[in-house]
């Protein structure tokens, strides 16, 4: 029985020291997510400015991500359905990303381009500290803002993502 009691003792252990070698032992990221924005208002209806591209995640183990790497573009002046251009307006394009933990912004960024493309690739977050803030939303909005005149500015509507 001693014996019985043993090879089934062993087994167990090396069936678990396996399982747990051939885990991993936990998800970096997620799947890159698309994001997309637009300038799209009563101001606005060509739209003149857009935003698109991927979220990636940063997430330690089980826990809430504590980063986000943003992927994409941000264009002044687009075509419609790749027809019709916009027309010149004299407003240029920023689009502004706020990474939230719960209702509180710890971290933003913008990107600003007139009449163009402009790639970007930037994180916001916590990099590797003992005490990383989680996060738990990120907001993309396009506003367009005046090159050569005073306000008024505007934006579209704000788009939120979660992880």
């Amino acid at each position: 029985m001693r014996i019985i009691r043993g090879t089934l003792a062993a087994t167990t252990a090396t069936l678990t020291a396996l399982a747990l070698w051939a885990a991993p032992a936990h998800a970096d990221t997620t799947p890159p997510r698309p994001f997309y924005a637009d300038s799209t208002s009563v101001l606005d209806s060509c739209p003149h400015g857009i935003t698109s591209g991927t979220l990636l995640w940063a997430t330690p183990g089980p826990l809430a991500p504590v980063a986000v790497t943003i992927s994409g573009q941000v264009v002044d002046r687009p075509t419609i359905d790749g027809a019709v251009a916009c027309t010149n307006d004299g407003y240029n394009s920023t689009a502004i990303f706020t990474a939230y933990s719960g209702g509180k912004a710890v971290a933003s960024a913008s990107v600003t381009v007139d009449n163009a493309t402009k790639q970007f690739q930037f994180s916001l977050g916590s990099s590797a500290t003992s005490s990383p803030t989680p996060l738990t939303s990120l907001t993309v909005q396009v506003c367009r803002n005046p090159v050569l005149t005073l306000p008024p500015s505007y934006c579209g509507k704000l788009a939120t993502y979660t992880p």
